[in-house]
């Protein structure tokens, strides 16, 4: 996959270089360039399960590059999409890596959110009320959550909690503690309602340090998870929403008036859906996925769907569940214009992923496996070029225009020019590094367009 962000300009001949570029004679696009460099091992496979949709993360990519807030991102599904070795965790870090961390919610991650339980609260993984992880507080019971990296906390200006009234719920308290202090009462709440509704509380902080810890002074509260946020800078708000073993049926069984405020709430820019979902319950999968299409487009229109096209497993050694399944995923896929990225057939077969030391199991990328596999999508959907420079600049120098661009240490930078927007030559590659490129040269004649063609370094 070459990602090309063309920045070209028509450079009409005439006696002297103009003082300005006209807004009509620049043109600026953003394309994808796929080849195909992969021979399967396996039998040519009649139906098409290659990657779709590149240009349905449209959101995603605005907000993450404008770096003016945090930057939503959801890990979504069962085992597959884990918080410690999966192909989501590794994208985590990767975009990390590139935009750094504006916060944590929901489950733990690196860590960062580590459960610790008394006098009487219990661990939920996954029933009535939510699909993934929470915890029941009693009255007298206590939950809390520890950094293990920063022990005084996470630095945010935002501290909540999510959490689901009910009929046996009551009022509890949210406490803070700040550079890892003493708990200090924050918030009084009250988690009854006559009905099962997903709520969520929060609090505008100075800039700091912070734990957050949920006391239950009456009744049986269940708390889905903890937000801790610095919502005035950009970065990654890492959400893992997982739980392993469940099938999608545990997730819309819980009752919308749950999921939509929850999901809400957490204003996510983009989710990345893996799961390993059986497919041999008639249109039961199709039928499941539609109705989490319809939840996320009700509670964030704005949030980006990546689905993910599972690897192989033992299993298909002598079936097609693969196959089946991911059959079924890049149909919702088509049908909703969401991105479905192809990790089945790049990573070839089960004995290739087995004698290459990806398997934790028979089932399980290893991590060295979900590092591979989130290296197959950085790059088969352009993310390597997330938030790197990309733009081509054109002024006048006396008789001749210059022409400047600036290159990063994360991609190979080609800069290519044509005289018809079709066939493209190569005039300069920039040695990998950061780097201002300058060139000058008289106006062409025939007129002229320049681009500039990324490729993963």
């Amino acid at each position: 996959m070459n990602a090309i962000l063309a920045g070209s300009y028509r450079v009409q001949p005439g006696s002297a270089a103009p003082r300005e570029i006209r807004r009509d004679r620049i043109v600026c696009w953003w394309r994808a360039l796929v080849a195909s460099a992969v021979s399967l091992v396996v039998p040519a496979l009649a139906q098409d399960y290659s990657t779709i949709n590149r240009d349905a993360l449209g959101h995603f990519w605005a907000v993450a590059e404008q770096r003016l807030q945090p930057v939503t991102v959801v890990s979504f599904g069962d085992s597959m999409a884990d918080s410690y070795r999966s192909v989501t965790f590794h994208l985590m870090n990767k975009m990390i890596g590139r935009f750094g961390v504006a916060g944590y919610s929901l489950n733990n991650y690196a860590n960062t959110a580590l459960v610790n339980l008394t006098n009487g609260a219990f661990p939920v993984p996954g029933g009535d009320y939510w699909h993934s992880y929470y915890t029941g507080v009693p009255s007298g019971g206590a939950v809390w959550w520890e950094n293990q990296p920063t022990p005084g906390g996470v630095y945010c200006d935002q501290a909540g909690i999510f959490y689901v009234a009910q009929p046996a719920g009551g009022p509890f308290r949210l406490s803070l503690s700040t550079n890892g202090g003493p708990w200090m009462t924050s918030l009084l709440l009250n988690g009854f309602s006559p009905t099962p509704v997903g709520r969520f509380a929060k609090l505008a902080l100075p800039p700091n340090q912070y734990r957050l810890r949920v006391d239950g002074d009456g009744g049986t509260n269940y708390i889905i998870g903890p937000h801790l946020l610095m919502t005035q800078a950009s970065g990654v708000h890492v959400v893992f929403m997982d739980q392993g073993g469940i099938p999608l049926g545990a997730v819309t069984n819980v009752p919308l008036a749950i999921r939509e405020p929850i999901f809400s709430a957490l204003q996510p820019d983009l989710l990345v859906w893996h799961m390993k979902e059986p497919t041999d319950l008639g249109s039961g999968t199709s039928n499941r996925m539609e109705e989490c299409e319809r939840w996320w487009t009700n509670s964030a229109p704005d949030c980006d769907i990546l689905y993910l096209g599972t690897p192989w497993a033992a299993v298909d050694t002598n079936s097609t569940t693969t196959l089946d399944q991911n059959s079924v995923v890049r149909y919702i896929a088509l049908k909703y214009h969401r991105a479905y990225v192809d990790l089945m057939q790049p990573t070839f077969n089960y004995p290739w992923l087995l004698t290459n030391g990806f398997m934790a199991d028979a089932t399980h990328l290893n991590s060295a496996g979900g590092l591979y596999c989130a290296n197959l999508l950085w790059n088969d959907l352009d993310f390597f070029a997330l938030g790197l420079p990309r733009r081509l600049t054109l002024s006048a120098a006396g008789p001749q225009l210059q022409l400047t661009y600036d290159t990063a240490a994360d991609a190979v930078y080609q800069l290519e020019v044509s005289t018809n927007l079709t066939s493209w030559s190569a005039v300069f590659t920039n040695p990998v590094g950061l780097a201002t490129f300058t060139t000058n040269f008289l106006p062409p004649a025939p007129p002229a367009y320049y681009r500039l063609q990324l490729t993963p370094n």
